[in-house]
């Protein structure tokens, strides 16, 4: 719960309760009456005052595509946004929810004046079960917004440096991890891969002949004891090897792809956040295998002030969790 005032945002409390497992399967509702109770918990368990809520999204049912229009004015182009991107998208424009980040105008090799968006299309029939879920726990969503904007509003504040190097956020969550590529805190790129915490317990389980729980236990005790692990632990330890290498040839992937593009700022640096970021060595594999320095990214230096429920030693610990949460309550209506 953030308080927005004159001189910035403030933390005033902060509350979490865990899903079971299952209840969101790649960033996707999958039980939505276990969401309705854990967020039903969540406010009578943590004292949260404000009903208002901004819910954030990401998952494979979103699509994120930078695109070259011509010039308009970003209300003239709000006006006329389906038509515009009608054909462009692989869904269905009365199908889907749609919005844009301006990116600014240039012009190219013909003289032509054209508009540079960064277009947003999400199923409209998602959006709508999300948001039925947030109603059925008495919560009143005033904002939806991506995941990746989120974590990017949170750990990547406009600078009044213009010379801010292009960075890579990464934000690896329970059931999905948010790339953005962004300068200064406008943003290039953004995608969204299934991987997550989520995603290595499955693994486990599956390897191991596991339940989901004991998998889980598992993924936490090879957390616990990175680096003196007995035998079976050493076994899981290669398994989550095995699918963090997966996320990180993603990662590659992507910033391959962003080197190609003559317009896309070269990425400088990485910064890691969200709660499966924390898996021991992941940060080293991926700074060896990206060959760019890797940093871990805290909200908390976008607030004003962080006096709140939780402690300052507990708060840096957990500050990697919040990005989103932060971010989404930054960018919301008072």
């Amino acid at each position: 719960q953030i308080r927005i005032g004159r001189r910035g945002s403030s933390l005033e409390l902060i509350g979490q309760v865990e899903l079971p497992t299952g209840a969101v399967r790649d960033g996707e509702i999958a039980e939505p009456e276990a969401v309705v109770n854990a967020l039903t918990r969540l406010w009578s368990s943590h004292k949260l005052k404000s009903r208002k809520v901004a819910v954030g999204l990401a998952n494979q049912q979103v699509v994120v595509r930078r695109l070259d229009l011509p010039y308009m004015t970003e209300e003239e182009l709000r006006v006329s946004l389906p038509l515009q991107v009608d054909g462009l998208i692989p869904i269905p424009v009365d199908q889907a929810v749609l919005d844009f980040c301006y990116l600014g105008e240039w012009v190219n090799d013909d003289d032509e004046r054209l508009v540079r968006i960064l277009l947003v299309a999400a199923q409209r029939t998602m959006i709508d079960e999300l948001l039925g879920v947030v109603r059925r726990a008495k919560l009143q969503p005033v904002g939806i917004d991506l995941d990746a904007f989120a974590a990017l509003r949170s750990l990547a504040p406009p600078s009044i440096f213009t010379d801010a190097a292009a960075e890579l956020l990464i934000d690896v969550g329970g059931t999905v991890t948010d790339l953005v590529v962004h300068e200064n805190g406008a943003p290039h790129f953004v995608r969204t891969v299934l991987f997550g915490g989520q995603s290595v317990t499955a693994a486990l389980a599956d390897r191991l002949d596991l339940d989901l729980d004991e998998a889980e236990q598992m993924k936490l005790r090879v957390s616990a004891n990175y680096g003196a692990m007995l035998p079976a632990e050493a076994a899981a330890a290669d398994i989550v090897r095995v699918k963090t290498r997966g996320l990180i040839d993603q990662v590659k992937g992507s910033i391959d792809y962003c080197a190609a593009q003559r317009d896309i700022p070269r990425i400088e640096r990485v910064v890691l956040t969200g709660g499966a970021s924390q898996w021991p060595g992941l940060a080293e594999d991926m700074a060896t295998e990206l060959g760019l320095e890797i940093t871990t990214g805290s909200p908390l230096g976008a607030l004003e002030r962080t006096k709140s429920n939780v402690g300052d030693e507990k708060l840096s610990a957990v500050a990697p969790h919040l990005a989103v949460a932060v971010g989404l309550a930054m960018g919301s209506p008072s």
